[in-house]
């Protein structure tokens, strides 16, 4: 390699970190303030760049809110709640993927993303797209998957497992993420433990024999 590669290469590693470096620095403010109340004053402080540099990366704001949120995305849903879950009986692993499930949805991360994702669908369908399509991917089908071992194991019933894991993903991620949202405050561990073995026990009710019903 030559010394001009060198230096070119130098230099297109230094232009990536401080790519990242706004467009991280944006998030934190899109996520705090929203796109319509986030200035470039703000985003500049956060990211110690001056405005010129900050647009010459990202000369329109929906642009640098765009990348931002794709990059919150990935980050976001990049682990699966159930990827540690070890395998077993549905009457004792479901309860545990369901508080596993509890504890990931109401992280302050994805509390912020959810609530701008939200705000934001109008003016950016594609952004709300992309966060279903995540949440299908990394949260229902890994869920859906679990339901599919247990029943052909026969310790639930042959049924439409895409369906329980989008209701069952809704019980809970509905509860515990419109308290955060509407209280500003999570619910406790034994909340959400009392919640997702709620949940986990009325899909039992429903779907198992009655030796797997009590969790």
């Amino acid at each position: 390699m030559t010394r001009r590669s060198e230096l070119d290469n130098a230099s297109a590693l230094k232009q990536r970190r401080k790519y990242k470096i706004v467009r991280d620095s944006a998030a934190v403010i899109f996520l705090r303030d929203g796109y319509a109340g986030a200035s470039v004053d703000d985003i500049t402080r956060e990211a110690r760049v001056s405005k010129a540099t900050l647009y010459s990366y990202f000369p329109e704001k929906s642009l640098m809110f765009q990348a931002a949120m794709q990059a919150e995305l990935h980050d976001a849903f990049q682990k699966s709640p159930f990827d540690k879950l070890s395998d077993g009986n549905v009457a004792e692993v479901l309860p545990r993927a369901l508080t596993a499930l509890a504890d990931w949805a109401v992280a302050q991360q994805r509390i912020r993303l959810l609530r701008t994702v939200t705000a934001e669908g109008v003016r950016f369908p594609h952004i709300a797209a992309a966060y279903h399509a995540a949440l299908v991917g990394r949260i229902i089908a890994p869920l859906k998957a679990l339901l599919d071992t247990w029943i052909d194991r026969g310790q639930i019933d042959r049924h439409d497992s895409e369906h329980s894991a989008r209701q069952l993903v809704a019980m809970i991620m509905g509860q515990v993420q419109q308290h955060a949202m509407m209280n500003g405050s999570k619910l406790t561990r034994e909340q959400l433990v009392t919640c997702a073995r709620a949940a986990a026990d009325l899909f039992l009710r429903g779907h198992a024999g009655t030796d797997q019903q009590t969790v």
